[in-house]
């Protein structure tokens, strides 16, 4: 990375903004919420239109797929335009898509309203380079450690859309879920603003960001430390309250409840990876953290009792959820030019480790009828991702970055 700044440019470099910070989160965790409405109302829509399991599942990666792959266009149009716009944007289509997903009738259009409302799963893209951009390089590991706690919107979707289903049925869910999108559209607009730009800084094209994706080592070697740590923070997210309920025989309002211990340990200590990652080497805590994963996959193959297993578990989601904050914490000092365009990649790598990976593990238990090779498969995974981690391999790829800046 070239460390030869202009006085001009150190002098424009903002020291953070809190309102940014915190409004971005907000708009994340509402679009992340109303992104993940079908799956606490899958069943619902099973009963109504009669559908297999495959049909439900198809339903339940149309949004995920498309709010996954729209990551990597979106951080290149956040990065061009600028976040304030390009969210405020994001919200008003999810308002609108959600809304008309309340008075989708079959399963047909069902689909195509997922296919539209998945776009705003692609929030995270925008949100990142938006945030990252007000903070210097020491404290936007804490910031963007902030940001992604909006992770958590997926409880605001699991613990509210089936009460009010329960009360007025499943399609008064999309519509009283989406006027809150509404709401902070206006409030994003009128209350945000986009980062002070040095005068002589470069502005990439679409075809230096095209080209960036082409020959930087650097970005893939992040994606598979996101599709690891953020794909497995999905996977036991989605696996768990069936594991729980299979293995240990607890009711599935239990094993759901257990689970959303899990998911906010791993949102929240986004924050601490952040803070950590600003004040240490990010790869020495990476490979810390993956070797303590690669433990909790062994030893999940031993015959634990449940409050073991919850115990390793949580342990488990709070190294995934300080490895997410980690890597966009390096994604934001390695790029900061084209923090949306790596991070927009970096999220859509994520996003496809949530899709496979449950699948992958699913598929084991089907085979084998036991659980022990899904984590032997977890603990491989966590061995390739140690293997990018050396720091022979991390210096050359980082060398080449400093070299294209």
């Amino acid at each position: 990375m070239n460390m030869n700044m202009s006085a001009n440019e150190q002098i424009q470099t903002p020291n953070g903004n809190t309102r940014v910070m915190i409004l971005a989160t907000l708009a994340f965790a509402l679009c992340f919420a109303g992104w993940t409405l079908f799956a606490p109302l899958a069943i619902y829509f099973q009963r109504e239109f009669n559908l297999s399991s495959t049909m439900v599942g198809i339903l339940l990666a149309t949004p995920v797929l498309l709010g996954s792959l729209a990551k990597i266009p979106m951080g290149i149009v956040t990065d061009k335009y600028g976040g304030r716009l390009v969210f405020t944007i994001m919200l008003l289509f999810g308002f609108v898509s959600l809304f008309f997903t309340g008075f989708a009738r079959s399963y047909g259009s069902l689909l195509a309203c997922g296919f539209f409302f998945g776009l705003i799963g692609s929030s995270f893209a925008v949100g990142i380079p938006h945030v990252s951009e007000w903070y210097p390089k020491k404290k936007q590991g804490f910031a963007l450690g902030v940001y992604g706690v909006g992770n958590a919107g997926t409880a605001l979707a699991a613990f509210g859309a089936p009460f009010i289903a329960e009360s007025l049925g499943w399609s008064k869910v999309f519509i009283i879920y989406s006027f809150p999108l509404l709401l902070m559209a206006f409030i994003y607009w009128f209350f945000t603003s986009n980062a002070p730009k040095p005068a002589n800084l470069k502005v990439s094209t679409l075809g230096d960001k095209l080209k960036l994706y082409k020959s930087s080592r650097l970005a893939w070697i992040f994606c598979f430390f996101y599709f690891m740590y953020f794909g497995f923070f999905v996977c036991f997210s989605v696996w768990l309250p069936t594991y729980l309920y299979d293995f240990y025989h607890i009711s599935p309002v239990k094993a759901g409840s257990f689970t959303s211990i899990f998911v906010f340990l791993s949102s929240f200590t986004r924050i601490l990876g952040g803070y950590l990652g600003d004040k240490f080497d990010g790869r020495k805590i990476m490979v810390l953290l993956t070797v303590a994963v690669l433990f909790i996959a062994v030893f999940l193959n031993f015959n634990l009792s449940l409050t073991t297993a919850l115990a390793v578990f949580y342990i488990m989601g709070t190294c995934l959820g300080i490895g997410n904050g980690v890597v966009y914490k390096l994604v934001a000092e390695y790029y900061p030019k084209d923090t949306g365009a790596v991070g927009g990649l970096v999220g859509a790598a994520g996003g496809l480790g949530g899709f496979f990976l449950p699948i992958i593990l699913g598929t084991i238990k089907d085979y084998t009828e036991n659980y022990a090779l899904g984590y032997i498969f977890v603990s491989l995974v966590c061995l390739m991702c140690l293997s990018f981690m050396e720091k022979k391999t991390l210096v050359n790829a980082h060398r080449k970055v400093a070299t294209a800046m």
